[in-house]
């Protein structure tokens, strides 16, 4: 087995363990169709302005998730949907404290050596 084909079969462990880093999501994509995936969920509401060093309200959200874990439900590869007027693709989640959060997806980064996709977010309203 090569390191990469590893690498690909660690990420059900990194990524998809509940016990460990693992968080439900719901991706949907613009039809409608949803799946139930556990991947990496980051949701924080502060940074730090690199040029400043002053910390900037912001709202920073995106989901890790192994690529084949999106294949085997039936979506095809997440991605941005730039036109108002169609459907997103959206991520939900809920915090540590069981709200959930609704997001679209306003970027996709695949990392097609291992096997992920980190979906960039933002808030959205249905």
């Amino acid at each position: 087995m090569s390191l990469r084909t590893q690498a690909e079969a660690d990420l059900s462990f990194i990524l998809e363990d509940a016990s460990a880093f693992g968080w439900p999501v719901t991706l949907t994509d613009p039809s409608g169709s949803s799946v139930s995936l556990t991947g990496s969920a980051k949701d924080v509401s502060e940074q730090i302005d690199p040029e400043t060093g002053h910390v900037v309200s912001v709202r920073v959200a995106s989901v890790t998730l192994r690529r084949s874990s999106i294949t085997k439900a039936g979506l095809n590869q997440p991605q941005a949907i730039t036109s108002r007027s169609a459907k997103p693709w959206t991520v939900t989640f809920d915090d540590i404290n069981g709200s959930s959060h609704t997001f679209k997806v306003i970027e996709a980064k695949p990392d097609r050596t291992v096997g992920l996709v980190v979906l960039t977010l933002e808030s959205y309203k249905q």
